[in-house]
């Protein structure tokens, strides 16, 4: 029986056949189940994709791009921040362009949903066109279910994932990359041409490794496009050394004061601070890739195999370049993100290879169940080891023919199945944890899902009994799935968990406060707000320091900064790295500490941070209060997360600081 999506990609390729065989004859009387069946895994598959994808309001990067949008619309007030007077990046996306038209159409809160949405939607589609040129039938939906199901991380610290749920440009460069695979495993270089240049449009460095995995692909038919591309990179190497506008960034060298700030901060930027698990990780996908590829169809095995290359050259790159010799250019291109596309792609090789190794008997099942249960334990380190002994098993199975594997098999089985209780039973308590915890109910189920561990271990094993037992799903069962968790997936996009990272809100009494000076504001520990709720910029935060490796300005006034307001006590030590953990919640505020900071040259026109209470501030201190809509603030330093109730703020008014003359 043909799909919709097998009729695409024959449409595509030229050669299309009507299904009932004769083109006039009427159509049959069952248009219905046909649909069916392939409309509803397809819709389950999406659900579950946006479910486990779930939305987190203005958070991460979306804090960057939609900030940026903010500044461009109110360059006065917003754009007075150091974080885009600095800003070193936004002007290579087109990102930007599409966020300055959709904030005062739909808002800001309303335009980085959508943006998020549409990025999740777009990339989806995406990987739709793709797996339905690797696989077809049952195999389709399995491989939608395991690229839906596992972790989404990639880089040295899991900062970064792909099709991430927020209003950046990367989920739509990357389902672009996505698209022009797809048609180039259609012979239809023209169209994955265009889709390139789209993904370069809206994220270069996203877009790079796919133009390279494009590159290795047709020139491994055509070596005339390898000696093209030689001839161009020695071009461009030629612009360098002349001094060409950004292409001079390749000879300039990162100076040991911006490199010590950009390690700090931005830590995942080099190679050799990444810690041992990002590896582990890395590992696991290789051998995944690598063992698929040697089992694949021809078309997927080259596909495979080059991306498998283009990573492992982006990560040379990156090491020697960017780490060792510390190039300007190189070091931000992070050649390393190239990462995503392994990510991506490794559980589609698992579920390319799933099916093969079943039909392989003994030796085959031994190293599917190795390769199985290193994907299950995921970032323990017996998952790389046990990915690379499935690799080496398999690649040397002649060798071990002659053993009786029966007890072996079984013994596997049975460890692989109890690592999938340990996990998944781990997974539960976590969220058991978490809901006990949770400030909100409404905060519960995306964050939970969020993590996606309660969930990948079912879906796993869902999807290797699709791909072994070479079914189709079920459409009844597949509209059951699509009841249950299309509405889940509504609900957790529609329900924020933190609804105040991005509320459009401008309140009167706290404008009438800060009305009479104007200038930046210091609101300590939130990094919107000054933004969205006053329309200025913030004297210092966390997330300014995210350009530093852009732009030298900005990391060594970002640094500055965040190291005075950290001697004052106001902040953390990890204010100054990239991942800030717990902080000060209600900062220590004295008159000597406010008079040195309204001391200085560059001083904010007001001080905001939280307190416990109006009663809470020392005597001598001027300040007014303003009680703002109530948010939480999570520690995870203790045995148990704990959420503390913040809702008080004083606004100090620098003039009233600032020493006479």
């Amino acid at each position: 029986m043909l799909t919709s999506l097998d009729l695409v990609s024959r449409r595509d390729s030229g050669a299309v056949r009507e299904p009932y065989g004769d083109s006039d004859r009427e159509p049959d009387a069952r248009p219905f189940p046909i649909a069916l069946s392939t409309l509803a895994p397809l819709a389950a598959c999406a659900a579950i994709f946006l479910l486990l994808r779930p939305y987190y309001g203005l958070d991460h990067d979306a804090v960057i791009y939609m900030g940026r949008g903010l500044a461009d619309l109110d360059p006065d007030g917003v754009g007075r921040d150091i974080m885009f007077r600095f800003d070193g990046q936004s002007r290579f996306s087109v990102f930007s362009r599409l966020v300055d038209g959709l904030i005062p159409a739909l808002g800001l809160a309303a335009a980085a949903k959508s943006l998020a949405f549409a990025g999740c939607a777009l990339w989806f589609a995406a990987l739709a066109a793709l797996a339905s040129r690797l696989a077809c039938a049952s195999a389709l939906w399995a491989l939608l279910l395991l690229v839906a199901c596992f972790d989404s991380a990639y880089g040295g610290f899991g900062v970064f994932h792909f099709a991430e749920p927020f209003a950046t440009p990367r989920p739509f460069a990357e389902a672009f990359v996505l698209a022009a695979f797809a048609a180039l495993l259609s012979d239809r270089r023209w169209t994955a041409g265009l889709c390139l240049v789209a993904a370069v449009g809206f994220h270069p460095i996203i877009a790079a490794p796919g133009c390279l995995v494009a590159l290795l692909y047709e020139g491994l038919k055509d070596r005339r496009i390898f000696v093209a591309a030689l001839l161009g990179g020695a071009g461009l190497l030629v612009a360098a050394l002349a001094g060409a506008p950004l292409l001079e960034r390749l000879t300039a060298r990162i100076d040991p004061q911006w490199a010590a700030i950009i390690s700090v901060r931005s830590d995942y930027i080099f190679l050799t601070e990444w810690p041992a698990g990002a590896w582990i990780a890395i590992l696991r996908q290789a051998s995944t890739l690598l063992l698929a590829a040697s089992l694949a169809p021809r078309r997927a095995q080259r596909l495979l195999f080059c991306v498998a290359g283009a990573v492992g050259l982006g990560l040379a790159a990156s090491y020697l370049l960017g780490d060792l010799l510390m190039r300007e250019l190189a070091a931000q291109a992070q050649s390393w993100r190239g990462l995503w596309l392994a990510a991506a792609f490794a559980p589609l090789a698992l579920g390319l290879a799933a099916p093969a190794l079943w039909r392989e008997g003994s030796q085959g099942r031994i190293v599917l169940v190795l390769l199985v249960t290193s994907w299950i334990l995921r970032a323990a380190p017996e998952s790389a080891f046990l990915a690379l002994v499935a690799a080496l098993a398999w690649w040397s199975r002649a060798r071990w023919s002659h053993i009786s594997l029966a007890l072996l098999e079984r013994a596997l089985f049975t460890l692989c199945g109890l690592c999938a209780l340990c996990v998944l039973g781990a997974a539960l308590w976590f969220a058991r944890e978490y809901v006990r915890a949770a400030p909100s109910a409404d905060s519960v189920l995306p964050s939970v899902l969020r993590a996606g561990e309660p969930a990948y271990i079912p879906l796993l094993l869902i999807a290797l009994a699709i791909l072994v037992a070479a079914r189709r799903p079920r459409p009844l069962l597949a509209v059951c799935a699509t009841a249950v968790a299309a509405p889940l997936a509504v609900f957790c996009w529609a329900n924020e968990p933190f609804p105040l990272r991005s509320a459009d809100v401008r309140p009167q009494a706290l404008e009438a406060i800060v009305a009479p000076h104007e200038g930046e504001v210091l609101w300590l520990n939130d990094k919107l707000a000054p933004w969205v709720w006053l329309g200025r910029a913030n004297w210092a935060s966390h997330v300014q320091g995210a350009g530093g490796l852009f732009s030298r300005g900005l990391a060594l006034v970002w640094r500055e900064r965040m190291g005075f307001l950290h001697d004052l006590g106001w902040v953390t030590d990890g204010a100054l790295t990239p991942r800030p953990g717990d902080g000060v919640d209600f900062p220590p505020f004295t008159r000597g500490a406010l008079e040195r900071l309204c001391g200085r040259a560059d001083a904010p026109a007001f001080v905001v941070g939280a307190v416990e209470s109006p009663n809470a501030l020392p005597p001598g201190l001027e300040a007014r209060f303003w009680r703002g809509p109530m948010r939480f603030s999570l520690h995870l330093s203790g045995a148990a997360p704990q959420w503390t109730p913040i809702e008080h703020y004083a606004i100090f008014d620098c003039a009233a600081y600032r020493p006479a003359g």
